[in-house]
């Protein structure tokens, strides 16, 4: 009788664990295009990518460069992305053209949205 209560117990434990866990969300760039681009980044304690990086700027901005149909992981989010952004700055250059995010709402802008609003879950910048 005492091992079966001992069993309800840690089996219910085991579930308010479960239910309580945040979903667990990577965070990617994904260039769609069909010519290498440059990621020029301010990267927050956020950041984590195994991509090499390409340089820096004069202004401190980190490089990173994307062939056609390369994405890098640049963090994974708990839940919700607010406190977790990996840029404080992130401009994309392909050719001659710029699209630059100076802060947390651009940065936010520029991730892949539902159809109903909101983001997309993985949280995905999509270069097009």
């Amino acid at each position: 009788m005492m091992q079966h209560k001992v069993t309800i117990l840690v089996s219910a434990f085991c579930i308010l664990l479960l239910a309580a866990c945040d979903p667990y969300y990577r965070i990617t760039v994904a260039n769609k295009t069909s010519d290498t681009v440059k990621l020029l980044v301010k990267e927050t304690i956020h950041f984590n990518t195994d991509k090499q990086k390409a340089g820096i700027t004069v202004n401190g901005l980190d490089v990173y460069k994307l062939a056609p149909a390369e994405w890098m992981r640049v963090r994974y989010a708990i839940a919700e992305i607010d406190n977790d952004l990996p840029f404080d700055t992130l401009k994309i250059v392909r050719n001659t053209d710029t699209l630059a995010a100076n802060n947390a709402a651009e940065i936010k802008g520029l991730f892949d949205k539902k159809r109903i609003g909101g983001l997309k879950k993985p949280y995905n910048i999509s270069i097009k």
